[in-house]
């Protein structure tokens, strides 16, 4: 493609006259094989790819470059660092706590800009649509600075995301988000919000006099000419336009160029400001809508004038954004899952705890010694702090011993199986249904995948034998399985039964030493030793089970 393009470019510089970046730098074969770098600062608007009097796609030559520079590595570090930053922005949205998924057929997605800017309006069109909702990145950041195979690596991800939640159908509100769905997920069906979005019949509430407006279409709606027709379409009956934009003019925020020059991406933005004059912008996207805020030029989006929403007249802060889309997150789980307010409320306790045990306010020790006084009220704190501590990796052991010293055998086993069984249980449904997507990535991919085959092949005999014996620690195994098919009551009884021989074991040891420290019975540590040494035998009687579930773990 490259080899290709410089042999045919002619450089007239019919195309410098029309876009900022080549006007300053200069044709798009010098910038090639000359300083090949500078091709970061392309908006990929295509603007010059409609005027060039070949019919070449310089805008593809230029987007090429940039793949092929860093296939190579041939970077600077400037170029990397904003690389890093971009694929920070994508991937952050791409996770927990920011990417959400709904099980439905239809859903909106709303896209990253949206979301951040007018997340009532997400919320609004949902219900307007009356579908479920997707909050994701499609790694259009990524497209547009040429790292193509991590956004080839993200659909992927993103397409097992959609099976997995059953969603056949989207509605897609970013333009952008409309060209990586068609460029790199073409079998999923798609539509822009535009489509979707019933005419308006009436004046609208909020209705603002636009006369001689400028219809500003972005930059990758002239993919798509439809999209650009029902924007004029859906307006037309309310709004005067007196001119749009007739060829892609980026308004600065495209590829890399706002973070490698301000001043370059200022002259797009002055340039369109320019072209308006004093006419209003009605714009449908919401990156543009905001760059045009900070200037001070009298913006809207269509989608505030379709739902007839209040516009909003001042831009929206970074931090803000992320905050916005932050909220909508947490918000969808707690309309959705009841599930997830347990969890929130499970994950405010653990991080309280954690907090007083790094500040010297509390520890396993301070715990016993606390509930030797209560005699009811010791029990359920004992179960409370024994089901919170595997999550944040709090040692177990003291607990179970110190549960035989206080309540002896009998009491003490029955207190500790259940606060290690709720133990267990909790990181288990944290990895489920809230970060399953982090534990995946915080432990090793041949760790996990063993993990689930096991269980995809055995169920809760796999349960049974990490249990017994485990090959992995037990606040790590909680977690892993979480993001197995195993059912989770098949989890919670396997759980609890064989986990029990353990708990007898450190029971039983735990109340000889009380014997003998508290009453001086020689007696009761011998009968201690002997039932706790009996429990700890009994992995060696499932030696015949472990080699048939678990034979690779026996060479």
């Amino acid at each position: 493609m490259i080899e290709e393009f410089l042999k045919d470019c002619v450089s007239c510089g019919i195309c410098r006259e029309i876009c900022p970046f080549l006007s300053e730098y200069g044709t798009p074969d010098l910038i090639i094989s000359k300083n090949p770098e500078t091709a970061f600062l392309c908006t990929n608007c295509k603007a010059c790819d409609l005027v060039c009097p070949n019919s070449l796609s310089p805008s593809e030559a230029l987007h090429e470059t940039k793949y092929k520079q860093i296939k190579e590595n041939n970077l600077s570090e400037n170029i990397k660092t904003v690389l890093n930053s971009a694929n920070g922005f994508a991937m952050r949205g791409h996770k927990f706590p920011f990417a959400y998924y709904q099980s439905s057929e239809t859903v909106f997605w709303p896209g990253c800009a949206l979301q951040g800017t007018r997340p009532d309006l997400v919320k609004k069109i949902t219900k307007m649509l009356k579908i479920g909702l997707v909050l994701d990145c499609c790694f259009d950041p990524l497209f547009q600075n040429g790292d193509l195979d991590a956004v080839k690596s993200a659909s992927e991800r993103i397409k097992k995301r959609l099976n997995k939640y059953g969603i056949k159908h989207i509605i897609l509100g970013c333009t952008n988000c409309k060209k990586i769905f068609s460029l790199y997920m073409p079998e999923i069906k798609t539509e822009h919000i535009l489509e979707a979005l019933p005419e308006i019949k009436s004046k609208p509430k909020h209705y603002i006099e636009l006369k001689d407006a400028y219809l500003h279409h972005p930059c990758p709606s002239f993919r798509f000419a439809y999209i650009r027709e029902l924007a004029n379409k859906h307006i037309k009956g309310f709004v005067s336009i007196a001119s749009q934009t007739s060829h892609p003019m980026c308004c600065g925020l495209g590829g890399a160029t706002h973070a490698l020059s301000e001043k370059l991406s200022d002259q797009y933005t002055e340039k369109i400001i320019s072209d308006t004059k004093k006419s209003p912008i009605i714009t449908y996207c919401m990156g543009c809508k905001n760059k045009y805020l900070k200037k001070g030029k009298d913006a809207y989006h269509i989608l505030e004038l379709i739902t007839d929403s209040k516009p909003l007249k001042q831009p929206v802060s970074a931090s803000r954004k992320w905050l916005n889309r932050l909220l909508l997150s947490i918000g969808q789980r707690l309309l959705k899952s009841r599930k997830f307010i347990l969890a929130a409320i499970i994950l405010i306790v653990i991080i309280s705890t954690t907090y007083l045990r790094k500040s010297g306010y509390f520890s396993p020790e301070l715990l016993l010694d606390f509930i030797r006084h209560y005699k009811i009220l010791a029990p359920a704190l004992f179960i409370l702090i024994y089901t919170i501590g595997p999550s944040i990796f709090i040692p177990s052991l003291p607990l179970t011993l110190g549960a035989g010293f206080l309540w002896g055998p009998f009491w003490g086993v029955i207190f500790s199986i259940i606060g290690a069984t709720l133990g267990a249980s909790v990181p288990f449904l944290l990895a489920r249904y809230i970060i399953g997507s982090t534990i995946k990535e915080r432990f090793s991919y041949a760790r996990w995948k063993w993990l689930k085959e096991k269980v995809e092949h055995h169920g809760w005999k796999a349960v049974a034998f990490t249990r017994i014996i485990p090959i992995f620690p037990y606040p790590v195994l909680n977690y892993l399985f979480g993001i197995t098919p195993i059912p989770f009551l098949h989890y919670l009884w396997s759980t609890f039964v064989f986990m029990l021989p353990a708990c007898i074991a450190y029971v039983a040891f735990g109340s000889s030493m009380s014997e003998l420290i508290l009453k001086g019975n020689i007696k009761g540590v011998i009968i201690g030793i002997i039932i706790a040494t009996i429990a700890m035998m009994l992995p060696f009687a499932f030696k015949t089970f472990i080699k048939k579930v678990f034979p690779e773990k026996n060479e």
